[in-house]
């Protein structure tokens, strides 16, 4: 009974927050510490070896707090790094993967960015309660083969170097999935569900530990999206709680993912389909910008500053739950 009613109230906490009401955790004053980043830069092009190199930097720098290591290899032989941020002894984690599509890398940049905020912060004393509850498993670049196609060949390119999207290719519901039935720029989900290195490694980092909840982070539309087909309640309720708590701070607009497939067209097998059904963890979908690629390189600023207290947010919501 009591589990009943716990449920039944994390479920009206959140549609009252849809609705407007102010039901969210309440952030915490911060003590004076760099806002802008010094070693990931923010107003150029990131490429693959920036990203290892700042990787790298952050290590030496903040060697008690940031550590790496590779969490797979791409199809073409690219080591996708995993970043562990704060403290891994600490009782709860969050996944935060960016860059599944190749022409969304600003995202990686910013990412980035915001790791490195967080670390200057944990040295500078702030977050405490963060440092304490949670530790952060990162993958900024989830797909650096289409990132550098993109990058260098087609600005357009969403899929990895086989020509797979691997937001289609996780093994959850892809028989339900439809698009183009061979290799494509995008849309195509593979020849067979977890097909692609790149959706092997995020599964595994997904998996390793018992992560509270997951940020995925995209371009473009300024938007979250929460929730799932087929979620359970408890799913949903709690994906819809990180969503808010996110919202309040970068002030995206939030949509409900139920149902929102395009008429005539389903696209399952993503990795937050894979995460809700899969694994029965909340998780969302931010969709950061106006613009994706080269077009959106002069909203990165912006959407560090929006996107950097949103991590410490997320981790309270689940904070001694």
């Amino acid at each position: 009974m009591k589990k009943r009613f716990k449920k039944l109230l994390v479920m009206i906490m959140v549609f009252g927050l849809i609705a407007g009401t102010n039901l969210w955790v309440s952030p915490v004053a911060l003590k004076a510490a760099p806002m802008t980043p010094s070693i990931v830069q923010l107003s150029r092009v990131y490429t693959y070896s920036e990203m290892c190199q700042d990787i790298n930097e952050l290590c030496a720098a903040y060697p008690n707090l940031i550590s790496t290591r590779s969490a797979g290899v791409s199809q073409n032989g690219l080591s996708i790094p995993l970043l562990i941020l704060g403290n891994p002894s600490a009782p709860n984690s969050i996944m935060i993967q960016a860059s599944i599509h190749g022409r969304e890398f600003v995202v990686t940049q910013t990412t980035m960015a915001i790791a490195e905020y967080y670390a200057s912060q944990f040295a500078s004393g702030n977050y405490p309660d963060v440092y304490a509850s949670t530790c952060f498993y990162i993958v900024p670049m989830a797909n650096p083969d289409g990132v550098t196609i993109a990058q260098t060949m087609n600005k357009d390119w969403k899929s990895n170097g086989n020509g797979v999207d691997l937001n289609r290719n996780f093994p959850t519901l892809w028989e339900m999935t439809q698009g183009p039935s061979a290799p494509a720029s995008k849309e195509f989900k593979g020849y067979s569900p977890a097909s692609e290195s790149e959706t092997r490694t995020l599964m595994a980092v997904a998996t390793e530990r018992n992560h509270c909840c997951f940020i995925n982070y995209h371009q473009q539309g300024n938007v979250i999206y929460y929730d799932d087909d087929f979620a359970t309640p408890g799913v949903s309720a709690m994906s819809g709680l990180l969503a808010s708590n996110i919202s309040m701070l970068n002030h995206y607009r939030l949509i409900n993912a139920k149902s929102s497939n395009a008429a005539g067209i389903t696209a399952m097998g993503g990795f937050n389909d894979y995460v809700q059904l899969t694994l029965q963890k909340p998780g969302v979908t931010v969709e950061c910008g106006t613009a994706y690629g080269a077009a959106g390189q002069g909203q990165a600023t912006t959407i560090y500053q929006k996107n950097a207290p949103t991590w410490a947010q997320a981790a309270r919501v689940f904070a001694g739950k």
